[in-house]
């Protein structure tokens, strides 16, 4: 036991390069790095990721030299490292956010919203219903497994203690974000166009019949509608979110890896 008290210097700086990078991603990650988790539990999942990584780190005296001159501007890139790879993973989510509230404005229930504690923010019921639903499948696939593997693997891509970071790759995040928001646009496809069928439809009745208030009926008609929609259309989403994650996930790591 007295062996585990034998730290050198740079044993102790580069267990806390990699600690830092895995608390940076712990509190960026997607579903678990949500306000609502307690601090106290993600900084203790990240020394425990740590400790069980550390002595799978190899690194040469060049290494250890270079974290103990340049120590700041290290710790910098080890957090902006864990940092990238934690909200580029959120890309997945973004997109049904985007689908939410197309659907919410569609059929008039953007004024209803709540304050969402996993956002830190106000979203409206649709939008929860579609985070709800994309957490779920996320759970399912193990798609925080798959994270964790690449953040764990990231130590060899980008080894710790090494001053060196490659950002022409940052001209994709622009590509990516393209991408999450057409696939929002995709998702809220089927249920946006037929509120703007039903809303067509219901403008023609209320120059037909003039006595009829369009505007009062047409409220519970495209809500009705609308969930209606959402319903039949759930076994289609949950197909295109299988190969969405996918492509994401890849992307992350393509980018992760052009450090």
């Amino acid at each position: 036991m007295t062996e585990v008290y034998n730290f050198s210097e740079t044993e102790i700086l580069m267990f806390s390069m990699v600690l830092l990078r895995m608390s940076a991603f712990v509190a960026s990650w997607p579903v678990f790095g949500v306000e609502t988790i307690s601090p106290q539990i993600k900084v203790l999942f990240a020394l425990l990721l740590t400790l069980v990584v550390f002595p799978t780190v190899n690194w040469t005296s060049v290494q250890g030299d270079a974290v103990q001159s340049s120590l700041i501007l290290l710790s910098a890139r080890e957090a902006f490292i864990g940092l990238t790879m934690g909200y580029l993973a959120r890309f997945f989510f973004f997109s049904f956010r985007v689908a939410g509230e197309m659907i919410s404005q569609g059929m008039g229930l953007s004024s209803s919203s709540v304050f969402n504690p996993s956002l830190g923010g106000q979203s409206t019921s649709v939008e929860q219903f579609y985070l709800t639903l994309a957490s779920l499948f996320y759970l399912a696939v193990q798609g925080h497994h798959y994270l964790i593997k690449g953040v764990v693997d990231s130590l060899t891509w980008l080894p710790p203690a090494v001053l060196t970071l490659n950002t022409s790759q940052f001209t994709g995040l622009g590509q990516m974000l393209q991408e999450v928001v057409t696939m929002g646009l995709q998702f809220s496809a089927p249920v946006v166009i037929s509120l703007l069928v039903v809303n067509l439809i219901l403008g023609v009745v209320g120059k037909t019949v003039p006595q009829l208030n369009v505007l009062v009926t047409s409220f519970p008609i495209t809500i009705l509608v609308g969930f209606f929609v959402m319903l039949i259309t759930l076994p289609m989403l949950l197909e295109q979110m299988d190969n969405f994650l996918a492509v994401s996930t890849t992307r992350v790591f393509q980018m992760v890896k052009s450090f």
